[in-house]
């Protein structure tokens, strides 16, 4: 037996991501993934300047 789900995308998840409570989830989630990279890049700079001194 062939499971032709599999091929077919899914029309809900299409329609989950036109939501805009989604699309707010995925902003914010991009948001905050750039305020760490930032602090990650800042204690590492931070730290790497006092450690070569």
């Amino acid at each position: 037996m062939s499971d032709k789900s599999h091929d077919t995308p899914n029309p809900l998840l299409e329609d989950e991501r036109k939501n805009p409570v989604y699309r707010l989830g995925q902003a914010v989630a991009g948001f905050m993934l750039l305020v760490w990279a930032g602090v990650l890049a800042l204690v590492f700079f931070l730290v790497f300047r006092f450690w070569l001194n």
